[in-house]
């Protein structure tokens, strides 16, 4: 996707704005930092407040329109009450997720916490994605399609009535507490191993943790995230975003977990080699290392090699791209 995205200059010089505002680089020069702006107390006030103000006014607001739809039918449609109600879980949803992005890397890893910690402005292709989610749902609502197809208040057989769109909703909702909650539950077991960023150095406190979620999964944090992502656009009934999701995050992670697992091999060796073969990475079909020991490049046919290196250069340059804006915006 993000490839897509720069062959767009123009589209992609409008995101750069658009991310630029998310970190607040508009306040440069304008706070207190601490060891560089991404340290600034007052962008973690800022960004905190505000998504804690929007998850508190769309919990309330959810909550008011179950309320309110089911006391009194005749002042507002059901039909439109549920399509919100939705709306109002999925941003819910979203603020959670960054806050508590923020709050267990505080807590278990607080000598790398800084604002850039919320994932706000985590990349143009989180962006782009989130928009475009957006926009499918509020299309649905106006259009009387898309988020809310099948809720039809004159119709004794509707999908409502029947308990589907319901029934969706509920596994929707499911998706992102337990996708949420084994994300959370991957990053507070790491504590300070655990990092947003793939570690191609070993430092003093960076050991490999097996046990936990980690027994059975060796990417909780990654397939946690993964099924998050489809579980909010289940929730908002958005079909083609549900899809999007699915095949932009599976090719995104069938690049980077390889990869990331090739960089743990050669910082732990065997004990990772043999820790691969008892776990699961939990993303149907996402490649992982060699089935032999053959090193930490990989094994197979030479076009399989070929493959796979210039697959492993380009995410060692989007990781040195990564390295580099973190410490352009720590200057």
């Amino acid at each position: 996707m993000e490839e897509i995205i720069e062959s767009l200059r123009p589209i992609s010089r409008c995101l750069d704005r658009v991310q630029s505002v998310l970190a607040l680089d508009f306040l440069n020069g304008r706070l207190v930092d601490v060891d560089g702006p991404q340290k600034s107390l007052g962008r973690v006030g800022i960004l905190s407040c505000f998504l804690g103000t929007l998850l508190g006014i769309h919990v309330s607001a959810g909550c008011g329109l179950l309320w309110f739809s089911s006391t009194f039918p005749f002042f507002f449609s059901p039909r439109r009450a549920a399509e919100i109600v939705a709306w109002c879980l999925y941003v819910s949803a979203m603020c959670t997720f960054h806050l508590m992005e923020f709050f267990v890397t505080a807590f278990y890893n607080p000598t790398v916490v800084a604002s850039d910690s919320f994932l706000v402005n985590h990349s143009k292709a989180y962006t782009v994605a989130s928009i475009i989610a957006g926009t499918e749902f509020w299309l649905g609502f106006w259009c009387g399609g898309g988020g809310g197809e099948g809720i039809d208040d004159d119709a004794p057989s509707n999908a409502t009535e029947s308990g589907w769109w319901w029934v969706t909703t509920i596994v929707g909702i499911v998706m992102v507490v337990f996708s949420q909650t084994m994300r959370s539950r991957a990053m507070m077991k790491c504590g300070e191993s655990f990092n947003h960023y793939i570690q191609t150095e070993r430092k003093e406190n960076h050991v490999l943790v097996t046990d936990g979620i980690y027994t059975w999964f060796r990417h909780p944090s990654y397939t946690g995230f993964y099924y998050w992502s489809i579980g909010t656009q289940v929730v908002l009934h958005n079909p083609w975003s549900a899809i999007l999701f699915a095949v932009a995050g599976w090719k995104f992670f069938s690049q980077r977990i390889p990869y990331e697992e090739r960089s743990l091999l050669r910082l732990f060796g065997d004990q990772y080699y043999d820790y691969v073969g008892r776990t699961y990475v939990g993303i149907p079909f996402v490649p992982s290392i060699p089935n032999r020991k053959e090193g930490a490049v990989g094994i197979g046919s030479a076009s399989h090699q070929k493959e796979e290196h210039r697959t492993e250069e380009a995410i060692e340059i989007e990781v040195e791209a990564e390295k580099a804006d973190r410490e352009k915006k720590n200057d």
